[in-house]
């Protein structure tokens, strides 16, 4: 069977529907949160999200904050004045939805977190921090998102050493036998690593392989539209860098 994998959309309806497109072989998906914050289209996402196909879904710290589950004092100013914006624009059905995605959930061989274990809203951005996510696995592998930056940490069985690789233009990561894996598949709507191209991954259960891509999508469109709904400027710019 194969799934597609997104994370981090932030209301990124252009970005979103790119990606879907590009997804239409998947049997299933992935979500590993943060559906809404930053951008313009929360309603829209949740809406499309939600109706996927065998859908596993998890809640981002973006999403929590949105539906008053999250402290909103963890965010840097932009960041707290959209998610003020997008509580205000939830319809009450897609807050509910929201407000009951579990921290945590496995489909083997993965564990799907949107940041860290022990920690579901810690970052991970250094073999050092992943290591502690792979002391707490319980699975061959787990996927992560929360960071924006595409990339993946492998661990040889038995050991603390830790090998971390960019993805920054894509690739693919095979699970072979006596490594664990920790693949964080980027952002579908608010990529940070340098690459503004939407990100999105198959995961491929008989070849277990998970496969990342990233795309191009109308980002001078979503820019419009935040421009409309008076977003920070600076969270517009932002997206056609990458950062």
């Amino acid at each position: 069977m194969r799934y597609g994998v997104i994370s981090d959309i932030h209301g990124n309806l252009e970005a979103l529907e790119t990606v879907l497109g590009r997804l239409r072989e998947a049997e299933g998906f992935i979500c590993l949160g943060d559906l809404v914050g930053y951008g313009p289209n929360p309603n829209e996402c949740v809406e499309i999200v939600r109706r996927l196909p065998k859908l596993l879904c998890i809640a981002g710290n973006h999403d929590l904050a949105a539906v008053g589950k999250y402290d909103l004092n963890w965010f840097n100013p932009y960041a707290r004045e959209a998610i003020e914006w997008t509580a205000e624009q939830l319809y009450p059905e897609h807050a509910e939805y929201l407000a009951s995605l579990p921290l945590l959930q496995e489909k083997p061989p993965f564990t799907l977190v949107h940041g860290a274990l022990p920690e579901p809203m810690e970052y991970v951005l250094s073999p050092e921090e992943a290591r502690l996510t792979f002391r707490e696995m319980t699975t061959p592998a787990c996927l992560i998102g929360h960071t924006h930056i595409t990339e993946y940490y492998r661990q040889p069985l038995g050991t603390e050493s830790v090998e971390g690789f960019s993805l920054r233009s894509g690739g693919e990561v095979r699970l072979e036998e006596g490594f664990r894996y920790l693949i964080n598949c980027g952002s579908v709507g608010q990529p940070r690593d340098g690459n503004p191209q939407a990100c999105y991954g198959l995961w491929d259960d008989e070849a277990k392989t998970i496969t990342l891509h990233r795309i191009r999508y109308g980002v001078v469109e979503t820019q419009r539209k935040m421009a409309n709904a008076y977003l920070p400027k600076y969270l517009i710019q932002r997206l056609a860098a990458g950062r």
